[in-house]
């Protein structure tokens, strides 16, 4: 039997291939079905036709989903069997192509559950995942390329690399950056973003163009496929960065404190090989810049070098100028 664009959509939904709003709306319809006392499940090929082109209008909401139920009550059998031994077979067979036919390296995956959890990916870009979250990150050598597929809401440290894009799936959405800091979040009908520095490209499904947003900028991707750009304050910045050590910024401070949130924030053991180094003072803003470049910027302003062999690095030199 020739499959329908209803049933390739439920194959595409058991293989995690629908977008966040058509996952949203699938479920509530297919909870709405089960709620129903008695329902047997069996579509007519109108019944598919109509309940398709419900699930895939971007003005249908999920009350309307919840609401969508089939005029007659047939077997429910031969609908699920039907439906369901193809998507066994399709989910199999599609897990095995994905997993061995696309070249990943560095793969992570991190689900957080509470509060604010920082994580750093393969490249030294940074994470800050909030609350209840889920990033992936690989890459792709092929493709020259990055990529993240993330949900919830999180700060993106992204480490520069103009020779491999980072890029990140949130449904229908791609934000694409070379080298940047944003915030991102996701909830059932909209995507928001917020570019802390450097620029960054917004598009969708609908738009592959999409939209350039610049520092202080935030833009609301909504459901119906419209972008809303508005500006940003201090205080969604200051909110956006809570809890994180994303500001490093330094007024006439001792290295000794300087070497602390260094420390924190990368993840390394920082050893000064002359202790007075400690007590150098410096003024410079480090927000945004990956280890290597936080530590390259030290030794313009005071005497020293540096070396990193795993996660130690060590300074030596006669410190202050």
């Amino acid at each position: 039997m020739e499959k329908t664009d209803f049933d390739l959509l439920m194959e595409r939904y058991v293989t995690g291939k629908v977008s966040d709003q058509e996952r949203v709306k699938i479920e509530a319809w297919l909870d709405a079905m089960g709620a129903e006392d008695n329902t047997e499940l069996d579509l007519t090929k109108e019944e598919e036709d109509r309940i398709f082109r419900k699930l895939t209008d971007s003005l249908t909401t999920v009350e309307d989903m919840a609401a969508l139920k089939p005029k007659r009550k047939i077997r429910a059998d031969q609908w699920m069997i039907r439906i369901a031994a193809s998507l066994v077979i399709l989910s199999l067979v599609s897990y095995v192509v994905w997993y061995y036919a696309a070249p990943r390296e560095n793969q992570l995956e991190v689900v957080s559950k509470n509060g604010v959890e920082k994580i750093i990916l393969n490249d030294g870009s940074l994470v800050w995942l909030r609350g209840e979250s889920k990033v992936m990150y690989y890459e792709k050598p092929d493709e020259r390329a990055r990529y993240t597929t993330f949900e919830g809401e999180a700060l993106f440290e992204v480490a520069k690399d103009e020779s491999h894009p980072f890029i990140v799936q949130c449904g229908d959405v791609k934000v694409r950056v070379l080298g940047t800091s944003f915030s991102i979040r996701t909830t059932v009908d909209q995507v928001e973003l917020t570019v802390l520095t450097g620029k960054v490209n917004l598009s969708s499904a609908a738009n592959s163009e999409g939209i350039d947003v610049l520092p202080q900028e935030k833009v609301i991707y909504k459901s119906n496929g419209e972008f809303e750009k508005l500006t940003t304050n201090e205080q969604e910045i200051t909110s956006i960065t809570e809890n994180t050590d994303y500001n490093m910024q330094f007024t006439n401070i001792g290295m000794g404190e300087v070497v602390d949130r260094l420390e924190s924030k990368f993840n390394v053991s920082i050893k000064l090989s002359n202790k007075s180094i400690r007590n150098c003072k410096i003024t410079m803003d480090f927000t945004d810049q990956s280890l290597e470049k936080s530590l390259q910027l030290i030794t313009e302003v005071l005497d020293v070098t540096y070396s990193v062999k795993d996660k130690t690095v060590t300074i030596t030199g006669t410190g202050c100028k």
